[in-house]
């Protein structure tokens, strides 16, 4: 059975940094241990910008502030019961520091790593890389492109 789901999910910056959280989910391989941004499902009767905040309360205890829309992803995933449609509302905000509690059910690991450095990452989540191309870097016509370590 095919569905939908729509997520927002934030480009939290803090200083010259992004937020990265590692997905904790073995029975899902697909996804597990993949890096993604914060974020996640919108509930019912909860608006997409409310959706983001508590996701990333609950995810990494940071509050965060001046969301900007950057833009809507979609992507498609095969899963077991059938083709899993997914519609990623990406915002731009920024943290007022870096001291980040993960919720350990769902993320095993963090890091505050430069957007050009990103690009350069393995094991991203399908789609995490097009949304930092296509919505974070749009506008940029002079990103240094460097070696990161």
């Amino acid at each position: 059975m095919n569905h939908q789901l729509i997520i927002s999910v934030g480009l939290i910056q803090h200083g010259d940094s992004l937020l990265l959280t590692r997905r904790f989910n073995p029975e899902h391989p697909q996804w597990h241990q993949r890096w993604e941004f914060p974020g996640g499902k919108i509930q019912p009767q909860e608006t997409p910008l409310e959706a983001l905040h508590r996701e990333i309360l609950e995810e990494t205890n940071l509050t965060i502030n001046t969301p900007q829309l950057l833009g809507v992803y979609t992507h498609f995933w095969q899963i077991a019961s059938g083709i899993q449609q997914t519609f990623i509302l990406a915002y731009h905000c920024f943290a007022n520091h870096q001291l980040v509690q993960l919720k350990p059910d769902e993320n095993d690991a963090h890091v505050w790593m430069d957007p050009v450095c990103i690009l350069q990452m393995d094991n991203l989540l399908d789609g995490t890389m097009a949304i930092l191309k296509e919505f974070y870097f749009k506008h940029l016509s002079n990103v240094e492109i460097k070696r990161c370590e």
